[in-house]
């Protein structure tokens, strides 16, 4: 209520002190820290804070992947994840009282329900991953993901729901989003999966189109919070709580086998990797919009991937159809930055 205000608004805020009596205290400061983050990070700096969430975004999926297989479900893998990131955001919270006031401020805000939906998206998506990473691979997981998320990106865009507010779907916003979806596509030219279950593939096409919503989500939380440390904490305590719940039901079931604990010490880093992702998601969102913020992410993710493939002995070869799909995912990205810079100096010019 108070941040889609404050949203739009923003442009036409005025300095002058007898216009700011009238104002609401908190939308003053939302609009100035908003203000700050833009010159703090700038454009070019949210395209690379959103290339880096991108990275850990990969990063993540094999990680996850890995630890589901240890464990034996990928719920149990999401839950153990999700846990020790909460863990750490806690003793993070204990120790600054920076975030400990920004929490208090979301309780002040009675943010609408459907705020938090971020958290347990983010549950959904990890253990998504960890299911289907293994089953797909990481680089045409990241193929099957994209068109979800495209497609997401626009609609969490349109549908105003990011601090941003309503973002115009322009014709290069469009072509923008087209264009990552090609790029992923010739990426992954060759690669057979025709042996690959279809409710695999459309269920990680929905967690595509998850993903931009959750995007969208966070980064209103955060805008409210003010603090990344403070958002991402109520994120992961409402995806831990919803993972926490859907074990017990399988576990009371009978259905949440356990494998052993995995010896692997890096296959315990999603946790953290999924913090890296939820604030960078948070920060990019707030300066670029959701679009942008994915589409960067994803030009991330398969740098990362086609990294991955080269490091990781059971990734497969790197190939020049990976290298090519990476240029046309920079080129993605830049076709829709230049639109989104058009869009915004369109009203102002009005």
């Amino acid at each position: 209520m108070t941040s889609s205000a404050s949203s739009t608004s923003d442009p036409g805020v005025s300095p002058d002190r007898s216009t700011s009596s009238t104002e609401n205290p908190h939308d003053a400061h939302d609009v100035h820290d908003r203000r700050l983050l833009s010159g703090v990070v700038g454009q070019a700096g949210a395209v690379a804070v959103a290339v880096t969430g991108g990275a850990a975004s990969a990063a993540q999926a094999l990680v996850n992947g890995r630890l589901a297989t240890g464990l034996g479900t990928p719920v149990t893998a999401a839950l153990v994840s999700n846990g020790l990131a909460t863990a750490l955001l806690l003793v993070i919270a204990v120790a600054s009282p920076a975030v400990r006031t920004s929490l208090r401020r979301v309780l002040r805000e009675r943010l609408p329900w459907w705020c938090y939906l971020g958290g347990v998206l983010g549950a959904v998506s990890v253990a998504g991953t960890a299911l289907a990473a293994p089953i797909l691979g990481v680089a045409l997981f990241t193929v099957v993901s994209v068109c979800g998320t495209g497609v997401g990106g626009l609609t969490a865009d349109r549908a105003g729901l990011g601090p941003a507010g309503r973002l115009p779907v322009s014709a290069g916003r469009v072509a923008g989003a087209a264009l990552a979806v090609v790029a992923m596509t010739v990426a992954q030219a060759g690669h057979s999966a025709a042996n690959v279950a279809l409710a695999v593939i459309v269920f990680v096409l929905v967690l595509g189109m998850g993903r931009s919503v959750q995007a969208a989500l966070n980064a209103r939380l955060a805008a409210v919070a003010r603090n990344v440390g403070a958002a991402s904490l109520v994120n992961a305590t409402v995806g831990t709580t919803a993972l926490g719940l859907a074990a017990g039901v399988l576990a009371t079931a009978g259905a949440l086998p356990f494998a052993g604990w995995p010896a692997t010490w890096w296959a315990y880093l999603g946790g953290v990797l999924a913090l890296v992702v939820t604030g960078a998601n948070m920060i990019a969102a707030r300066s670029i919009g959701v679009l942008r913020t994915v589409l960067a992410a994803l030009s991330g993710q398969l740098v990362c991937g086609i990294a991955l493939d080269a490091l990781v002995p059971s990734e497969p070869t790197p190939t020049g159809w990976l290298l090519l799909g990476s240029a046309l995912m920079v080129l993605a990205v830049t076709v829709s930055g230049v639109t989104a810079a058009r869009d915004k100096q369109g009203p102002a010019r009005a």
